[in-house]
């Protein structure tokens, strides 16, 4: 029996994800995304230059995949080792997702905690975080000079997307630590990995108290209901942050390993029909008249019993200035950035992103009031 994600998906991820779909701009981003991004080239960097688990690599770090997948419902994903002090994993890619840990993230948990983390990473793939995921890395991971200059990235990173990408990416740890405790079947160890990823470096010899960490983040709970002051700085601290705090993380791990539903799904009792399908809140919309330029991938590149893949044409054109000619702003986009951005912000505001107070500041802000 393998767990359904959309039983187990947090509901802020939901709400961010459609929050960040409505945005007018997503839709343009995602087709100039799609056009240029090649899962190949990320694929070729970890092998050229990670370590890859497998069976023959490590294994004892790769043999901790199969009952995670298997529990997950997912195929199990390519894993590489990565050198960096700081410790971390992430899922990267889109139909053939993989995960990448460092070396740092080795230095500083037990192991006993290891495959809570390869659990949270695999529960990204079930949940359809990764292709997501991806952009919001590839889109504020500083893309190349001709990308961000001609692709038009810049024109289409406006303030409202990149305040709801970070926003759903934030809410969607919150459903990859829920796939985790269900591996587990308790929140003791991924409760213990935010602890650790807080400061407690497993050489630390004092004893921690899990107790206290908590009340940590419920006191930050009352701090921040209590005071719309407390809100704002909190909007403006964590706007541009991917990852929720630990003590708050930590919280909302305990809460759900505590939860009704929570147990059911865990027994295997838990099933409602009128649960929202994550594959629909997550698929690609194209408008149609990309779906009509499309090509068809070539046979030799598609998956082994799959129908070639569509991909949308695109042809980077570098513009060509005379000697001292500057790039003009197009015409188009001068005319509708006002009441385009208000429309931005307006939808951060009704998904509770951003308060009603701070909407009506940036309106008049916006039409010079």
């Amino acid at each position: 029996m393998s767990f359904n994600a959309d039983y187990y998906v947090h509901d802020s991820d939901k709400s961010a994800l459609k929050a960040l779909k409505a945005i007018p701009v997503f839709s343009r981003f995602l087709k100039s995304f799609m056009s240029v991004w090649s899962e190949r080239q990320y694929r070729i960097l970890k092998l050229s230059g990670c370590i890859r688990i497998n069976e023959n690599q490590m294994s004892e770090y790769y043999q901790l995949l199969p009952p995670i997948c298997e529990k997950l419902g997912i195929d199990i994903p390519e894993l590489y080792l990565e050198l960096d002090v700081n410790p971390n994993a992430y899922t990267f890619g889109d139909t053939k997702p993989f995960i990448v840990v460092t070396s740092g993230l080795f230095e500083t948990l037990p192991e006993e905690l290891i495959p809570t983390v390869l659990a949270h990473e695999c529960g990204h793939i079930a949940c359809h975080h990764s292709l997501y995921t991806t952009m919001g890395n590839v889109l504020f991971g500083g893309a190349n000079y001709a990308l961000n200059r001609y692709v038009p990235f810049g024109d289409l990173v406006t303030m409202p997307l990149q305040m709801a990408f970070f926003y759903w990416m934030r809410c969607s740890e919150l459903s990859a630590d829920r796939a985790a405790i269900l591996c587990d079947g308790n929140a003791d160890k991924m409760s213990e990995v935010c602890m650790r990823l807080a400061g407690y470096d497993k050489d630390i010899r004092a004893i921690a108290s899990k107790e206290e960490f908590l009340k940590q983040a419920e006191e930050y709970r009352e701090m921040i209901k209590g005071s719309k002051w407390n809100r704002t700085l909190e909007f403006l601290l964590l706007r541009n942050i991917d990852h929720p705090l630990m003590t708050v993380r930590t919280l909302e791990c305990e809460e759900w390993g505590k939860s009704d539903r929570f147990q059911s799904i865990l027994n295997g009792t838990f099933g409602d029909a009128n649960i929202e399908s994550l594959a629909e809140i997550t698929k690609l919309e194209l408008d149609p008249a990309e779906e009509a330029n499309a090509e068809e991938m070539p046979a030799e590149e598609a998956p082994a019993g799959k129908k070639p893949e569509k991909k949308p044409k695109f042809k980077l054109e570098l513009p060509k200035f005379k000697k001292g000619e500057k790039e003009a702003e197009p015409e188009s986009e001068k005319a509708v950035s006002v009441p385009e951005e208000i429309r931005q912000y307006k939808a951060l505001c009704d998904e509770g992103i951003i308060s009603q107070e701070e909407f009506d500041a940036k309106k008049k802000q916006l039409l010079g009031l």
